[in-house]
Order: structure tokens, then sequence, then C-alpha cells
């Protein structure tokens, strides 16, 4: 199990805290009766005064009077920290016009884990996708790159021609391709994410054994 540290905020902090890039997908959960939980997405932050989120009509409770209620916000960032984080804070304001935000205060106090266990490196490797099944393979293989890697698993970006917004959690195999378009090496894992980024689609693969 992965070791959780407690972060406290201050001016250093700004530098790690600026890899928090807008458009973040955080979850909220109200410490209410209901425990009301919704998905929202960071929109904005003044380090040390407030956080912005944008959320939809649809998933978010409605609620009168949100002002001074305590949640708890939950997010990832994969690539450049490799964590999961969690912090409490208090919502200031929420609007519904021109947009639906909520307002919250800056967390005072971050909690940080680590994704796995060894850090993944940047990668640039050709390398196809396809699902498996009990049957052995099923369907056709994608194209793409593999943009990190560690021995526990890697990140696998479809080609832009993928328009498929939608990844099931399956078994699936990774030919790596050398510089010739010859497979280099096949590896077996599961899809453990995926996110849909700037138009382009990526997954997050966890191999069966160390590789």
């Amino acid at each position: 199990m992965q070791k959780v540290v407690v972060q406290t905020f201050s001016e250093r902090d700004k530098d790690w805290f600026s890899q928090v890039p807008v458009g973040t997908r955080l979850e909220v959960q109200f410490l209410d009766h209901f425990d009301s939980r919704f998905h929202s997405e960071m929109v904005g932050y003044r380090f040390g005064r407030y956080l912005i989120i944008r959320f939809e009509d649809i998933n978010f409770p409605q609620k009168d009077g949100v002002a001074g209620m305590v949640a708890i916000c939950r997010f990832l960032i994969e690539d450049s920290l490799g964590e999961c984080f969690a912090f409490k804070t208090e919502i200031v304001n929420m609007m519904r016009r021109p947009d639906r935000l909520l307002f919250l205060n800056f967390p005072k106090e971050i909690h940080r884990r680590a994704l796995r266990d060894k850090k993944r490196e940047s990668a640039n490797v050709i390398a196809t996708i396809q699902m498996l099944s009990e049957q052995g393979l099923r369907g056709k293989p994608f194209s793409g790159l593999v943009q990190d890697i560690s021995a526990g698993g890697c990140r696998f970006q479809f080609e832009e021609c993928h328009t498929g917004r939608k990844v099931n959690l399956l078994p699936v195999v990774i030919t790596l391709l050398g510089k010739d378009g010859e497979v280099d090496k096949e590896v077996f894992g599961k899809v453990r994410n995926s996110r849909y980024q700037d138009n382009l689609l990526s997954v997050g693969i966890q191999f069966d054994e160390l590789q």
C-alpha cells in the first residue's frame, strides 16, 4: 500500500501546483447527511485564496445556500506527478450564470498518494493495442504511441484518427514496434483508466507481469 503524504501549502508549492492543469477532473463529496457526490472540472484558482470549479446541473445536488458547506475534493495527476490527491475545503459561493461555478476555499493542506510503486519514464514508442477475450484476440488493433512506461505499466495514446471516447476496462495486448515497423515485444495487461484530453484518447495499462 502506497504511503499517504500530508502536505501543507506555502509559497514554494506554487511550482508543483502549476502542474495541475485547468480542466482537471475532480470528484466533490459534500459532508452532509446524504453523502452527496458529483464530478466537476477545475477552471481556475488564485493560489492561497480560492479554487474555481465548473459543474453540470445534471449531476449537482439541488441545494440552496451551499455557501459554508464542507466538501472533500479528490483528483488525479497521472503524467507529470503520478499521484492522487484529496483535500477538505469549504464552499465560498455558487454561480449559475454565465456558467455553473463553485468557489472553494484554497486548501491549507492536501493528502498525496503515489498511484504506482515505480515512477514511469517518458517514452515515445510506436505501438498497437488490441483487446483480448477468453477466445483470444478481439477486434482490430489500434495504432498509437506509448507515452510513458515503467516495469508495471504504461500509458498508451491512440492515433488522432481514433474518435472513440470510451474504452472498457478489459485485458489487452500491447505490441511495441521497432523503427523498421517490425514487432519488438508483446506485453499483456489490463486497461485501468481512460481519458479524453486535447482531442486525444489515452489509456492507462497495468501489465500482467513486471517487465
